[in-house]
């Protein structure tokens, strides 16, 4: 369907899902057939009911850059806002760490994230990498003289949250803990999930909660310091703005590397000739070979839902105002019309105008860090098991919640060609 053809009416039976496990192991089918169906189609996913999603390059792209007609804050479109639905039983704790930068349009989006960007600037997080390194191989020695280890949970999740922890200041015994409550808390894919989710939800505030009291009575040195004392300076940061934007640094800044690691490898593993083309040089190619592995797995599948702003038309199909739109980054990361065979995976790829950390003013804050952490990561990793294999390759098993593609588990086999020959 073109951009001016018939519209795709909400009467559709809302077949596409993008959220089961089936999908996640293989989206590239579904995408095909949704931007068959239009450059707009509606959905209806968990939480949201019925909305509409992009799934052309274009029309994402355009999507994520007007930010006056599709607006995060559902005041400014007639609606009370999606964490609105869920306050008649969400604790106000919750409510209030839900509203963070994400969730905001200008002139406050600005004001917030001016506070962090400077920590995230592209040349700090450059200077970062020799210490990144370091970390990476820490983990790593602690993998000799073992035959398998889990990737996903031993070093894509522990990586980045060494990273993150230290950026912002948090003390080195806490780290595993708050690893685990962020796992448990964001393990929602229904509505179910989400009230079993709530009692790790609160430890979590419980414990930034913690961080900020101890900031402000020990002066020390990271992120969580320097914002509590723009807080205290009156820099336009109130207490709940406080929580929600420290909280949203950890979660975000180590939850969307893990599946950027964890997808890469396994990517790799499974087409041994772009393998074989980073390892050739995986210095000087690292940087570009991370760009295609972002686009082809996409770990981060769409952006925050946003609401419509006022009656229009876009790309052919009319919206109303209040309407739900998503842009889904992953399918137009694999439009035919902006990649060639996007199917495949070309490490070499260039130019690469990939949307995985999105564009506008709400292009992803640590985007800079989770590039060098993954580049850190793989060559740190095939440095040091060159020849490491998928221990289950036909079983991997996938997370079933909208909006990201990661694995739950990813065995790896360290030393396989050792083991061919002792066999």
């Amino acid at each position: 369907m073109t951009a001016t053809s018939t519209p795709y009416r909400l009467s559709h039976p809302l077949g596409f899902d993008i959220q089961s496990a089936a999908f996640k192991r293989d989206p590239g089918p579904t995408f095909a057939a949704m931007r068959a169906a239009g450059p707009v189609v509606p959905l209806k996913v968990a939480f949201l009911g019925k909305t509409w999603a992009t799934t052309t390059h274009a029309a994402t792209l355009a999507m994520v850059k007007d930010n006056d007609l599709f607006v995060q804050e559902g005041r400014h479109a007639g609606k009370p806002g999606i964490v609105a639905g869920f306050q008649w039983w969400m604790p106000k704790s919750l409510t209030a760490i839900a509203n963070s930068m994400l969730q905001k349009d200008e002139p406050d989006h600005r004001r917030l994230r001016k506070l962090v960007d400077k920590a995230f600037a592209r040349r700090d997080v450059l200077a970062m990498r020799a210490n990144i390194d370091r970390i990476a191989d820490g983990i790593l020695d602690s993998f000799e003289g073992r035959d398998e280890v889990d990737l996903a949970g031993e070093f894509s999740r522990k990586l980045p949250l060494e990273v993150i922890s230290d950026l912002l200041g948090l003390p080195h015994e806490d780290r595993a803990e708050f690893a685990a409550m962020a796992k448990r808390a964001l393990s929602l894919t229904n509505a179910a999930s989400m009230v079993l989710a709530l009692g790790s939800f609160r430890r979590m505030i419980a414990y930034v909660r913690g961080q900020i009291e101890a900031s402000r009575r020990y002066p020390r040195p990271g992120l969580i310091a320097e914002l509590v004392r723009a807080e205290e300076a009156g820099d336009q940061l109130d207490e709940n703005e406080l929580l929600s934007t420290i909280i949203l640094l950890l979660v975000a800044g180590f939850e969307t590397t893990t599946h950027l690691i964890s997808d890469s490898v396994l990517a790799l593993e499974q087409h041994p000739d772009q393998k074989a083309w980073l390892l050739a040089d995986p210095e000087a190619r690292v940087e570009r070979a991370v760009e295609e592995l972002a686009r082809f797995n996409s770990p981060v599948q769409s952006t925050k839902p946003r609401y419509v702003a006022r009656d229009t038309e876009f790309f052919g199909q009319p919206l109303q105002r209040g309407e739900v739109v998503l842009a889904l980054v992953a399918a137009a990361n694999a439009d035919p019309a902006e990649f060639d065979r996007p199917e495949a995976l070309r490490l070499d790829r260039f130019p690469n105008p990939h949307l995985v950390f999105s564009s506008g003013i709400h292009f992803c804050l640590g985007q800079q860090l989770a590039r060098v952490e993954t580049q850190s990561a793989l060559t740190r990793l095939y440095a040091r098991f060159p020849d490491l294999q998928l221990a289950a390759p036909d079983h991997i098993a996938w997370i079933e919640r909208l909006g990201i593609r990661g694995v739950k588990a990813l065995p790896l086999r360290l030393n396989a060609a050792a083991r061919r020959l002792a066999a």
